[in-house]
């Protein structure tokens, strides 16, 4: 296993993540992740805006049954979601791991991002099988704060994230 491996599977994730809809952050917690020199190699990911969600989940209260909601500047925003994208070499090949992190900072309290990840992650499985690359998939509920670049801990630490 090599360093270019674990780098190639995270770029076909991101790529993946990315044709979703999921928006590139700006880089620096690709740094961040790397000046923690744990093995790990990170991108971050986003849906929503989290000050259109909030502002956009008021409006859809006050006019909640109206019938305003028919109009596109009253259509509720995507839920603000963090996907972390993370990847290291084990004894056992390469670990992907893709997390995602609703924000209790937006307005909206439904899950958005999950068919998008699910497309995304029938993809990278389909990709990796025709490949020949044996393919373990594993749904978790949470990501023990053990260091992982998509842990709750680490996503707070390095990115304010909440």
């Amino acid at each position: 296993m090599t360093d270019s491996d674990v780098a190639a599977v995270l770029t076909i994730a991101v790529q993946c993540l990315e044709s979703e809809g999921f928006e590139r952050g700006a880089g620096e917690f690709v740094e961040k992740v790397q000046d923690m020199r744990s093995g790990w190699v990170a991108q971050d990911l986003y849906l929503g805006d989290i000050r259109k969600s909030w502002r956009r989940g008021a409006v859809e209260w006050f006019t909640e049954g109206t019938g305003l909601d028919l109009f596109v500047p009253f259509w509720r925003g995507a839920t603000p979601t963090l996907i972390v994208a993370c990847a290291r070499a084990t004894r056992e090949g390469t670990e992907l791991v893709i997390a995602s992190h609703v924000s209790v900072r937006g307005g909206a309290d439904s899950n958005d991002a999950a068919p998008l990840l699910r497309r995304s992650w029938d993809a990278l499985e389909q990709r990796f099988r025709a490949d020949g690359v044996f393919v373990s998939r594993e749904k978790l509920w949470k990501i023990e704060n053990d260091g992982s670049p998509a842990s709750q801990k680490v996503v707070r630490e390095l990115l304010g994230w909440r």
